[in-house]
């Protein structure tokens, strides 16, 4: 099991126990002794919600273990270091190339299986550029895709808790509108309606406390992790840039290697014969004598 996975089952642990709705009932009791018996909003909220008490539960315990683990998860450090990269281009600058692998296997980072993606694709002492980009974009595009999931399921909650705020409405004016069907819109027929109309409304506000908060993390941490892979990206153009000029001698003066057997200018096509004139057209002066 994954440390990633480990830290969701407990932040997830944690909320259950935290929202549990005895919880919930018994912390809004608190609120209306603290505020001198007037009834918070909290305590209208649960009392209001009914059967949709449950899924709005689930929806919330979900998007506060997504923000907790983005959270934790979308940093810049546990993507790319510094002090991991700084050996393997040195790795790099020396030509070797088994080395640099090494190093991006001892340290597990996304940045350092980027990189290795696009130097298991250097064979037979080769240095093919358009193969090593191929490589890390195909890698690249595995491995920066993980992350993402997480925080995708911030989007996918802020989008679902309105709808079901939304049957919860609906399902409470159906029962509204018969009521006043059945006893016609006198007495306390209207008070009846007018109570199943409030309780409606309540989901739809359940709805958007839930989606605000998940919606805004949601563009907080995609934002963040924007930045995040195009500075993945950036290092991966740095290895590509000290393999071409280590295979072409640029670093002989601080004692490393030289690329020849790596590297070759690629040879000038030979150019293709001069054409042979051809005859004059018709009425033109004649050529002089070569």
């Amino acid at each position: 099991m994954n440390k990633g996975f480990t830290r969701i089952l407990f932040t997830l642990t944690l909320v259950l126990v935290a929202l549990h709705p005895d919880c919930l009932v018994a912390f809004a009791q608190a609120q209306d002794d603290a505020s001198g018996g007037k009834v918070s909003f909290l305590s209208k909220m649960v009392d209001n919600l009914d059967i949709f008490l449950y899924p709005f539960i689930i929806l919330l315990v979900g998007g506060i273990t997504l923000m907790t683990y983005n959270g934790i998860a979308i940093r810049r450090k546990a993507f790319t270091k510094e002090e991991v990269i700084e050996p393997i281009m040195l790795e790099l600058q020396q030509l070797n190339i088994d080395g640099a692998i090494a190093l991006c296997e001892q340290y597990k980072l996304p940045v350092t299986s980027v990189l290795k993606g696009g130097l298991v694709r250097i064979q037979d002492d080769e240095l093919d550029i358009e193969s090593i980009e191929k490589g890390l974009e195909e890698s690249s595009g595995l491995e920066l895709a993980k992350p993402f999931i997480w925080i995708n399921l911030l989007n996918t909650i802020g989008s679902i808790a309105p709808m079901v705020g939304l049957l919860g409405t609906v399902s409470g004016m159906i029962g509204a509108f018969d009521v006043l069907a059945t006893a016609g819109a006198g007495g306390d027929s209207a008070k009846d309606m007018a109570g199943n109309i409030g309780a409606a409304l309540w989901t739809t506000a359940a709805g958007l406390v839930v989606a605000i908060p998940t919606l805004i993390s949601y563009f907080i941490y995609k934002n963040k992790f924007g930045t995040i892979v195009a500075d993945v990206n950036r290092v991966a153009g740095e290895m590509v840039f000290t393999l071409v000029r280590a295979a072409r001698g640029g670093f002989d003066e601080q004692g490393q290697g030289g690329g020849e057997e790596y590297y070759e200018e690629p040879a000038a096509e030979p150019g293709l014969p001069p054409a042979e004139p051809g005859p004059p057209p018709p009425g033109a002066p004649p050529m002089p004598p070569a």
